[in-house]
C-alpha cells in the first residue's frame, strides 16, 4: 500500500511541474465496459466510449472497440481485437474515421486486484481535406502502436468489514512504434486515473474519478486534459 501511495504522489508532483508548460483543455468520458462470457476459455469484451471535449459545448470522440479473449489460465489471458473510432475535426467539420486492428495481452496479479495489459495496435487514420474541399477525408495515415496498462483496485473496509466502495488507480502509456505515419515521436500520450467506485452486484460496478490526460501531437507540442470520467464494468454470460 506504501508503493502504491509513493508512486500515486510522484505522478502528481511530476504533472504538476509539467502542466505549467502545456496547453490545458477540459473533457467528459462516459464509458460502458462489458465482458460477455461463452464459456470457461473464451469471452467477447467490448466497450463503448463517448468522449466530449469542453464539458457539453464541443464535439469530441467515440469509441467502439471489441475483441475474442482466451483465457490460458486464470492470470493469462490473450485477446485479438478491431476498433472504430470516428472523431470530429474542425478543419473539415465533420467526423474523421479510424480503424484499428489490436493484440493484446493480459495478466492479473493473485494476491491484489492488479491488472496488467500490453496491447499492440495497428491504426489506419483518416486525414482531413482542406476548407471547402468536396470530400472530408484527404487521404488515410498508417502507424503502429504500443500500450501499456495498469489498474489497482483497493477495496474500501469499515470497522476492518469489506464494503461495497472502493478506489480504483489506472496508469497508462502510449508509444509510437516503426512505421507510424500517424505520430513519429516515440511519445505518444500517458493516461492516469484515480476513481471511486461501487460495487452493485456481484456482475456490475460504476466508477467515478479525474482522469489526467498528457498528449504530445506529432508537431511536439503537448496537450493536458483535465477529464471527469464516469464508467460502468458489466460482466455477463451468454
Amino acid at each position: 500500500m506504501r508503493k502504491v501511495l509513493l508512486l500515486l504522489a510522484c505522478m502528481i508532483i511530476s504533472r504538476f511541474v509539467a502542466a505549467q508548460e502545456m496547453t490545458h483543455a477540459y473533457q467528459h468520458w462516459y464509458t460502458y465496459f462489458g465482458t460477455m462470457k461463452i464459456n470457461n476459455k473464451w469471452t467477447v469484451p467490448f466497450d463503448i466510449q463517448g468522449r466530449i471535449k469542453d464539458g457539453i459545448s464541443k464535439q469530441g470522440q467515440l469509441l467502439m472497440r471489441g475483441g475474442l479473449q482466451y483465457a490460458i489460465n486464470k492470470q493469462h489471458y490473450v485477446l485479438l481485437g478491431y476498433a472504430f473510432v470516428p472523431t470530429y475535426n474542425a478543419v473539415s467539420n465533420t467526423w474523421l474515421p479510424e480503424h484499428r486492428l489490436f493484440e493484446q495481452y493480459i495478466y492479473k496479479e493473485r494476491s491484489l486486484d492488479m491488472t496488467h495489459r500490453v496491447r499492440l495496435e495497428q491504426r489506419w487514420v483518416a486525414q482531413p481535406s482542406g476548407p471547402g474541399a468536396k470530400a472530408a477525408i484527404g487521404n488515410w495515415k498508417y502507424g503502429n502502436r504500443l500500450r501499456y496498462f495498469n489498474r489497482t483496485q483497493l477495496p474500501l473496509k469499515h470497522k476492518a468489514a469489506p464494503t461495497p466502495f472502493y478506489i480504483a488507480l489506472q496508469e497508462e502509456i502510449f508509444m509510437n512504434l516503426w512505421g507510424n505515419n500517424i505520430n513519429n515521436l516515440f511519445f505518444d500520450q500517458n493516461r492516469f486515473l484515480l476513481a471511486f467506485g461501487y460495487q452493485i452486484n456481484p456482475a456490475i460496478k460504476a466508477d467515478i474519478g479525474y482522469m489526467n490526460q498528457l498528449v504530445q501531437g506529432g508537431n511536439g507540442n503537448k496537450t493536458m486534459n483535465h477529464i471527469l470520467h464516469f464508467a460502468v464494468i458489466h460482466a455477463f454470460s451468454l
